[in-house]
This record gives C-alpha cells, structure tokens and sequence, in this order.
C-alpha cells in the first residue's frame, strides 16, 4: 500500500520528514501517549518527526504540509498508526494525498502500510501478551 507521487522540481537537496498519522480524537488523554510515542520515535530518527491526525484534533496532514517551506524540496513520508488499512487509509488518505501534491509541488507524499502490517508489530503484540498476568486482576 504505498502512495507516491512525483513532483516536477528537481530532486538537489531533498529533505525527508517522517509523519506519524493517527486517527484523531478530541480528548487529549487519548492524544497523550500518542505525542509520547512520537518524541520516543524523533529521539531515534535520523530525520525530523510529526504526529498528525485524520480527524478530530490536529495537526493534519494539511496542517503540516503548509508548515513546509515553499523553497525546500520535501519526502514526506506518512507512517499510519493503524492496525490495518479501513476506509481512511484505502480511501480518504490517497484522496488528500492527490489533493495535497496538486497544491504543493515541492512536496512528495509516501503513504506506507500502517504499523499493524509489520511483522515487529506482531511480534511486540505477542509478547506483551505473553507478558500478562491473568492472576494479578487488579
């Protein structure tokens, strides 16, 4: 499931920018470890790191391309928070993704498979599992 679309700028100098995108919910108890998880990932990344949203709360995939300088060459490439690829992912991202490059030229959009695709995401499912004590009920 990757989303790429070319730009006609050249490619001298390109940054890469990583975009963490969840699904959005305005309680910000829910957005919490969300913004965790992304400081934890931009401490180990190479490139800089956003959390975005979908709906609900921000910033959104819009929200953070117009952050980006007209006059910088940028890969954006979208990593999604999800388990699997509903609606949003088939559906509404690709549709902001074509919206998004007809608006920003300088600008490439990735959209990846979401996290839940990745045999580490399963692995780190089964061992928090593993992990549990059904004894301790608390």
């Amino acid at each position: 499931m990757s989303a790429t679309a070319p730009t006609s700028l050249e490619n001298n100098d390109r940054q890469t920018l990583l975009v963490l995108l969840a699904h959005g919910s305005s309680d910000p108890a829910w957005q919490k470890p969300f913004r965790e998880m992304a400081d934890s990932i931009a401490a180990n990344q190479p490139h800089p790191v956003r959390l975005g949203f979908m709906e609900l709360c921000g910033p959104s995939l819009e929200d953070i391309a117009n952050e980006q300088s007209a006059d910088q060459m940028i890969d954006i490439e979208i990593l999604p928070l999800f388990f699997s690829a509903g609606r949003h992912l088939r559906q509404d991202v690709p549709r902001q993704i074509h919206e998004l490059n007809k608006r920003f030229q300088h600008l490439t959009f990735t959209l990846h498979d979401p996290v839940g695709f990745h045999p580490k995401m399963t692995e780190a499912l089964t061992s928090i599992a593993a992990d549990l004590n059904f004894f301790d009920k608390k």
